[in-house]
């Protein structure tokens, strides 16, 4: 046998590699304490800062099966002292199972330590302590088990203080960026707070650009993500758990950020809409006090203003609402400025507009911003009449309801168009009308053939629209129908039968073209 290599002090740690925190009790400051000032690491110099979890003591080989890791064993290898065969297949067991190191007393049991057993240690980078023969086990025992206690309360002591101190920054109203300033102070490492897309929403302590963080901890926002936090620690240096335990303590604050902004969003959003409808839903009762409410989101109520309604039909289901809710506001901040009055409304978007150089230019501009926000959908838009007293966006918003109405019924159900009660033309004259007045001058003019039709499953009163939106043209309104010329002569007689030959007389052929459009009108309001 022969004596591993005397050397009296523990190793000097190298500067290139990761220093271990202070918290953590490791080899080769374990041999710092009073207890351990005779002995000697002979072997394993590589594992010199292998963290100690505990300290516990071997009379036999067997309660090796009983350790978990992060031990520090002590022996006086009195089991094995004539077996160097298996004092050294010692080594290789323990080192698997993750203990700190090896301590063993060298005396009257085991004068030296076989050599390839310590060949065997340096191989595997695993700590073996030579330990005087008049130590004492039970008081290295002790004083290390108590140092690691001692260090673990110091460290929960410390960690609660970043906690608390974290905490604090928080609840004096503090955002992401005193959360990573405060832990960048605490840690002295880099440190970001990003979302869910990987954009950067805090950072302090510049973190170095294409590096990996050395620890990075969710942001759990209910299901969703809500982004991450990262922190870069400084070259050579490692993070001790309190350090991590900080980083997801900032992880859990940035959630609950997150979790009041979002709070705070949906209060903002029904404050906004209850305002809202509330202006286009009837006058209102207090002009001053919603003036007040509007200031107090940034509405300047005092412009002049009509209401523009947006339906958006087609594509992706209902499942996704909220997110078409969020896509469609976005692109009407994008079209018309943030401090335009807006809220989302089941299939689409209500909006209070400013006409700026004209009504029609800016609502096209409205039209484009959502058809690119919603690609493959169709974008319904109508608008009421600009209106210089908010106390009459109910009308104007009513306007806007009774055009977009209109504007399916002419357009299709579901085509794209963009129309304005201002332009509406005999449509906006007839929309005055109640609708008794309506229905009573369709039964007028329209009622023969209007029974006709529901008798015969007919479509005279669709013929005749089309044969006066193309002027009496006979080739066109056939083409525009997909039928033969002569069935489209057979339907005009039929027309000319049950109607009496209005176009014979002018105050009936009028009578009979505002009949058209107000029964197209009266189609619009029944949907």
């Amino acid at each position: 046998m022969a004596r591993g290599p005397s050397t009296a002090s523990p190793p000097a740690e190298p500067g290139s590699a990761a220093v271990p925190p202070p918290a953590v009790l490791t080899v080769a400051r374990a041999l710092e304490l009073p207890a351990l000032s005779g002995a000697r690491l002979v072997a394993g110099r590589d594992g010199a800062r292998r963290a100690i979890r505990v300290a516990n003591i071997m009379e036999v080989p067997d309660i090796i099966r009983w350790m978990r890791g992060g031990e520090f064993l002590l022996t006086t290898a009195y089991a094995v002292r004539d077996d160097e065969r298996a004092l050294t297949a010692l080594v290789p067991e323990l080192s698997g199972r993750g203990l700190a190191a090896l301590g063993v007393k060298v005396g009257p049991y085991l004068p030296m330590l076989p050599a390839a057993m310590l060949r065997c240690a340096d191989e595997l980078g695993f700590p073996i302590v030579e330990l005087p023969g008049e130590v004492m086990l039970n008081d290295i025992l002790s004083e290390v088990i108590g140092t690691v206690l001692n260090r673990q309360a110091l460290s929960l002591e410390r960690s609660q203080a970043l906690r608390d101190r974290l905490s604090q920054a928080v609840l004096h109203g503090g955002g992401h960026r005193d959360l990573v300033e405060a832990l960048a102070a605490e840690t002295g490492a880099a440190v970001a707070v990003r979302s869910a897309d990987g954009s950067v929403l805090a950072a302090a302590g510049a973190p170095p650009e294409g590096t990996a963080a050395s620890v990075t901890r969710p942001i759990a926002v209910g299901s969703r993500s809500g982004g991450e936090v990262a922190l870069w620690a400084p070259a050579g240096r490692a993070l001790d758990e309190e350090q991590v335990l900080a980083v997801e303590h900032v992880a859990s604050l940035a959630a609950m950020l997150a979790v009041q902004e979002r709070v705070l969003a949906e209060r903002e959003r029904r404050y906004r809409t209850l305002l809202l409808t509330e202006l286009v839903s009837h006058p209102p009762r207090d002009r001053a006090e919603s003036a007040r409410r509007a200031a107090a989101l940034g509405w300047d109520l005092a412009r002049a203003r009509a209401a523009v309604v947006v339906e958006v039909a087609g594509g992706a289901g209902a499942g996704d609402v909220r997110g078409q809710e969020e896509r469609l506001l976005c692109a009407a901040r994008t079209a018309l400025g943030s401090p335009t009055p807006a809220w989302g409304t089941p299939g689409g978007l209500t909006l209070l507009v400013e006409p700026g150089r004209s009504l029609g230019v800016t609502c096209e501009a409205l039209q484009r911003a959502v058809l690119a926000a919603c690609p493959g959908r169709t974008v319904a838009l109508a608008a009421g009449t600009v209106r210089d007293d908010f106390a009459e966006l109910h009308l104007s918003h009513s306007e806007a309801l009774s055009t977009l109405a209109l504007g399916r019924e002419l357009d299709g159900a579901t085509g794209s168009f963009v129309r304005l009660h201002a332009e509406g033309g005999v449509y906006r004259l007839l929309d005055q009308l109640p609708t008794d007045e309506l229905r009573a001058l369709v039964d007028d003019a329209l009622g023969p053939l209007l029974a006709y039709d529901a008798e015969h499953d007919g479509s005279l009163v669709h013929s005749l629209a089309a044969y006066l939106r193309r002027d009496r043209n006979g080739v066109e309104t056939a083409d525009e129908l997909h039928i033969h010329y002569n069935t489209l002569r057979y339907r005009l007689k039929q027309i000319e039968r049950l109607t009496g030959a209005p176009d014979k007389d002018p105050m009936r052929r009028l009578q009979t073209e505002l009949a058209v459009h107000a029964h197209r009108l009266l189609s619009a309001r029944a949907r």
